[in-house]
């Protein structure tokens, strides 16, 4: 977890933005656990289950309101994929909120940062009736959740 924090006249720390980068299976179907899985665990799933090795995973970008739209997003995305580079990776993979409105900031800095949609036509034949626009956007319902799975190779 990578935070970003200000320190106020009277020695006060205050964390208004935060990331988390870690390793897993690249599966536009799942998000991240909420719990910790030791990287040998997820490697041994990823066997079992023939999924891809476990890779860096960009979660939980968060500013708070009053310093959103000053280039801290860009920050916390900076870190992460150096960290991603520092482990040896030359990808990293995240998902986003896929509503135009909801998710249209978050969208627009993954695509201004050269994250690029994670297209599984095998998952994405039970979405064709959403549209073809839809499919190639990388659109996926994960617990329900319409979401946008982004790469970028680093």
């Amino acid at each position: 977890v990578i935070c970003i924090s200000e320190v106020d006249s009277n020695q006060n720390e205050f964390i208004f933005g935060m990331a988390e980068v870690s390793l897993q299976p690249p599966d536009p179907a799942r998000t991240s656990p909420p719990f910790v899985v030791p990287t040998k665990l997820k490697k041994v799933f990823s066997f079992v289950y023939g999924a891809p090795d476990p890779s860096p995973y960009i979660s939980n970008v968060l500013v708070t309101n009053d310093f959103r739209g000053k280039g801290y997003s860009r920050v916390l995305m900076s870190a992460c994929e150096g960290i991603a580079r520092s482990w040896g990776y030359e990808s990293a993979y995240l998902h986003v909120d896929a509503d135009a409105r909801s998710g249209a900031a978050a969208q627009g800095l993954y695509r201004n940062l050269g994250y690029q949609p994670v297209i599984d036509n095998t998952y994405n034949d039970k979405f064709t009736w959403m549209g073809i626009d839809a499919v190639n956007r990388g659109l996926y319902i994960v617990d329900g959740v319409a979401l946008l799975f982004l790469k970028k190779n680093l």
